[in-house]
């Protein structure tokens, strides 16, 4: 039976090749490494500004009994039966004229 034997150009090529895949694999796999700490410290970030920004409580429901709006309603009855819209343009210059806004812009 005759033995087929490769050339050594093409083993050389073949051992050339599986150098370059692993190199590209390691690469890919410090790239993964790096996004993975990226995305890691963005949501980080993300999370800390969310909880500096004024009134980010998810706990404070401003609609809810016992609130400012609660007492704007008290304070007028027939506030309660005025459209969505006129209701809140309402309660925001209430809110503006009780001086419980955050800026003094209106």
């Amino acid at each position: 039976m005759p033995e087929f034997t490769f050339p050594l150009s093409i083993i050389v090529l073949a051992y050339i090749a599986t150098a370059i895949l692993l190199v590209i694999m390691i690469l890919l796999f410090r790239m993964n490494g790096r996004i993975t700490a990226l995305s890691a410290k963005l949501g980080r970030n993300s999370r800390a500004a969310k909880l500096t920004e004024p009134g980010a409580e998810p706990n404070v429901a401003e609609v809810g009994p016992g609130t400012a709006f609660d007492e704007f309603l008290k304070e007028d009855p027939e506030r309660r039966s005025l459209a969505k819209k006129e209701q809140f343009k309402a309660y925001r210059k209430w809110r503006s004229d009780k001086g419980l806004n955050w800026s003094t812009k209106d």
